[in-house]
């Protein structure tokens, strides 16, 4: 009995093992974000980079990336190492995907912390509330951020005449926080759309945000039907464009400064092994007025070198009618 019991555990040991070699790296990637290999060869490594692109690339369907793809196929069929890898991935992630795909090198993939992290500040001037919206990475200090932002602003809103969002240099991130902290000042419902092959919507049901970035609750409030100025500038990329995006085609919000960075797209990311990550785009941004953007910077209502003066005045006025 004791020798059946061995046969059958070193039968199930071995199906296993078989099963993660051929599934560990979708599963891996569908159940916890990161492929699971049993031996993470450079060729398998790639395949699994290329299979993400190929599945999920907002521009895969193109034959310049059939053609990225073949070549580097070929390619990576000599390389010795892992790292050797991630240039050639990297040409086939931005033909499926654009500019805002690529590899992240394994120094760039950490979690945010709060040790690495600004976290937002909300003000009041008189009357007018200024809420700095800064860059926040993936990771443990999002609910804080989010908390931060929400905080902040249910502390200083009442009375208040209007908003200012100022979302000058906020390159990106995790969009997930960044809307939650300012989920007070959205109407609830859906904020803004992915279209691509798989479109979804990013929704704000009172503190709580789901389709966008990481899923994040902060204590409800009133919201402010006030007057909003949304500040931006060439710097202002990815998720800090979706924030953007999500104010746009509301009848109280100006935005002032300068033409965003042009990365107003939706990436997904894994893990990978070695500590890197490969980020692919794979919708556009469509906004409440069914504009879409992708790698075209959005352009404010108010071109101006001195936003947050001009944003003041058209808030006083504003509040004055």
């Amino acid at each position: 009995m004791r020798k059946i019991l061995g046969i059958i555990a070193v039968v199930v040991l071995v199906l296993a093992g078989i099963v993660t070699w051929f599934f560990g790296p979708v599963l891996g990637a569908g159940l916890i974000g990161r492929p699971i290999f049993v031996v993470a060869t450079p060729q398998r490594y790639a395949n699994f980079a290329f299979d993400v692109a190929q599945m999920q690339g907002l521009y895969a369907d193109s034959p310049e990336f059939a053609k990225v793809l073949a070549q580097a196929k070929e390619e990576v069929k000599d390389v010795d190492s892992v790292a050797q890898t991630h240039p050639i991935i990297e040409r086939v992630l931005k033909a499926a995907g654009g500019k805002h795909s690529g590899v992240i090198p394994p120094e760039r993939n950490k979690p945010g912390t709060v040790q690495d992290t600004t976290l937002p500040n909300v003000s009041r001037d008189g009357d007018i509330v200024i809420a700095t919206v800064p860059h926040v990475a993936r990771g443990p200090v999002a609910q804080q951020y989010a908390d931060s932002l929400a905080q902040g602003l249910k502390d200083n809103v009442a009375g208040a005449c209007g908003v200012i969002v100022d979302l000058r240099g906020n390159t990106g991130g995790d969009m997930g926080p960044m809307l939650a902290g300012v989920s007070s000042l959205l109407p609830d419902g859906v904020v803004l759309t992915f279209k691509g092959r798989y479109s979804s919507d990013v929704t704000i049901s009172g503190g709580s945000v789901e389709g966008g970035g990481s899923p994040i609750t902060v204590a409800s409030q009133s919201k402010f039907n006030g007057p909003i100025a949304v500040l931006f500038d060439e710097h202002t990329g990815s998720s800090g464009e979706a924030t953007v995006l999500s104010f746009r085609g509301l009848d109280n919000v100006r935005t002032f400064g300068q033409p965003s960075a042009g990365y107003a797209s939706a990436n997904v990311v894994f893990d990978m092994p070695d500590g890197a990550a490969i980020m692919i785009t794979t919708a556009k941004d469509v906004a409440r007025t069914g504009e879409e953007f992708a790698e075209e910077p959005i352009d404010p209502d108010v071109l101006s070198e001195q936003p947050e003066v001009d944003a003041r005045d058209w808030l006083h006025q504003q509040c004055a009618n």
